[in-house]
């Protein structure tokens, strides 16, 4: 696959270029946090992120979305989504990862058809990310600080400006927006040397990511799960900034004058009372205890075995640490394994 570097000037008009063709989703920096939104030419685009606020999983899985619509006659017809292309530039890697844990749960195992077109109609262009936040850890989790599958395109910060390596056919198109020159090995090498030092940056970490399915089978009533219940707000801030939470609810919409309905399909959280509930007012997860492990346990532990067949026996947990900044009570993932271990 081909590469090329471009300096500062090049890289702007390479995005002006971009933004021009595509609908360009990029990290903007508001109020002191990042979000992913449409950009429309370069200088709106923050790529000294940390991380952003949501992940870009909402473009893929909006918080509610239409599934078919049912008239008064009994016809019915699906929804169409909209999916116009888009390019998702500057993605970490963590998000990207993300992005394909939930290709597998949606287009491998579920086969979402709103989700596979929008899937298809998306070119990710992923930023290397050199300095990563206090509160990730996806070099322990084998999803950082650079991917190395699973993108079109790879920016990277060097010397010379930035490095944008193709990854796939579509990759080569878009780096044909891009001026400069061809990459060479001196820039290969200098990335490595990037993406080592930057692994050494990170603060936390969990060690032995393979045998959690393990550990958190061996722990399901460990007194760890009743002193975070009795700290936990259930606020459910973690499940809606996770870039690989899927959990959602169905209800059907009726309009006012009875003649049409949507079923609609929106974000749902294991933290509330009423995501468990049963016919008859049974729950299965009361109290806050078996809430807090469930959205723990998933994450870390139970998505790697044989509970959660569509992830393929991989653990949905990226590090990317959003779930940790956002709660209230600082309730830490990586924490919550060393007690698990007795370390």
């Amino acid at each position: 696959m081909s590469s090329k570097v471009v300096n500062e000037q090049e890289f702007r008009i390479f995005i002006d270029k971009l933004a021009s063709a595509y609908e360009v989703l990029a990290p903007v920096k508001k109020r002191g946090e990042h979000v992913f939104q449409r950009i429309f030419d370069a200088g709106e685009v923050d790529l000294e992120y940390v991380t952003t606020i949501l992940p870009p999983k909402k473009y893929l899985l909006p918080p509610s979305d239409g599934l078919i619509k049912l008239r008064q006659d009994g016809e019915f017809e699906e929804v169409e989504p909209e999916a116009p292309v888009r390019v998702l530039f500057g993605t970490h890697s963590c998000d990207l990862h993300a992005l394909m844990i939930l290709d597998r749960v949606f287009i491998d195992h579920f086969k979402l058809p709103q989700y596979v077109k929008r899937r298809r109609n998306l070119l990710t262009v992923a930023l290397t990310c050199l300095n990563p936040a206090s509160t990730c850890f996806c070099a322990s989790m084998g999803t950082g600080p650079s991917p190395d599958q699973g993108y079109d395109l790879l920016i990277t910060k060097i010397s010379a400006g930035y490095l944008l390596e193709v990854g796939s056919e579509k990759g080569e198109e878009l780096i044909r927006f891009a001026p400069g020159r061809q990459g060479g090995k001196e820039d290969s090498e200098e990335k490595s040397k990037l993406i080592g030092k930057a692994v050494n940056l990170f603060k936390r970490k969990i060690d032995d990511v393979a045998r959690l399915p393990e550990l958190f089978e061996r722990n399901l009533e460990h007194e760890v799960w009743k002193k975070l219940g009795e700290i936990d707000l259930a606020c459910g801030q973690c499940v809606m900034s996770c870039p690989t939470c899927y959990c959602f609810d169905v209800i059907d919409q009726l309009s006012l004058n009875g003649s049409e309905s949507i079923r609609v399909k929106e974000w749902d959280a294991c933290f509330t009372l009423e995501f468990s509930e049963v016919a008859l007012g049974g729950n299965f997860r009361r109290d806050r205890a078996a809430r807090v492990r469930q959205f723990i346990g998933h994450n870390l532990g139970w998505g790697g075995g044989v509970q959660y067949p569509e992830l393929g026996g991989r653990t949905k947990c990226v590090g990317c640490g959003r779930c940790i900044r956002v709660c209230p009570v600082h309730i830490d993932l990586t924490e919550v394994v060393k007690m698990l271990r007795g370390e």
